[in-house]
């Protein structure tokens, strides 16, 4: 049941990070965007409390909806959610695993796939955005939406993952 059910979790994070933060999400006017990362929460916590292998198949399917829905490239968030899956789960396995690891590991989960995407959009010439104004207006409000978002389903996404790991017979 918890292999069905972690997908249809993060799923439901991905179609979350869409539907609702469009209501929630400030006007442009205000020259801040808050871009919800939720399922890649959910992605760094499944590669540092479960299988990294996990994270990264998690990042590679959710990375190409993400690519399919919202970019003109593809293979750019496929790339950049699986790297940083891998990237947290290898942190992870050097850290004591708790509130305070978890949520830097998140934070610098999703400032390492904004610039990534960043990255490689300037490279390509999608992105003409200077740095500035990248960490100004995107940048910093992200990481507090996201960490917040991290710090609420800590302990019930921890607790589901531990009895995943349990039922699915995982060290």
């Amino acid at each position: 049941m918890y292999r069905i059910l972690l997908p249809f979790l993060t799923y439901i994070a991905f179609v979350f990070e869409s539907t609702v933060m469009q209501v929630v999400n400030p006007k442009q006017d205000w020259g801040i965007l808050l871009i919800p990362h939720f399922s890649l929460v959910i992605i760094i916590f499944v590669a540092s409390y479960l299988k990294p292998s996990y994270g990264i198949v998690y990042g590679l399917i959710f990375g190409l909806l993400t690519d399919l829905m919202y970019t003109d490239l593809i293979g750019i968030y496929m790339f950049s959610t699986a790297l940083v899956a891998y990237i947290t789960a290898v942190l992870s396995r050097f850290l004591f695993g708790n509130l305070f690891v978890t949520l830097v590991l998140t934070i610098l989960g999703v400032a390492v796939l904004e610039f990534l995407v960043y990255g490689l959009n300037t490279l390509v010439g999608v992105a003409n955005e200077s740095v500035d104004l990248f960490l100004y207006n995107r940048l910093i409000s992200t990481l507090i939406l996201n960490g917040v978002f991290a710090i609420l389903i800590y302990y019930p996404l921890l607790k589901f993952l531990r009895k995943m790991k349990d039922s699915i017979g995982e060290n």
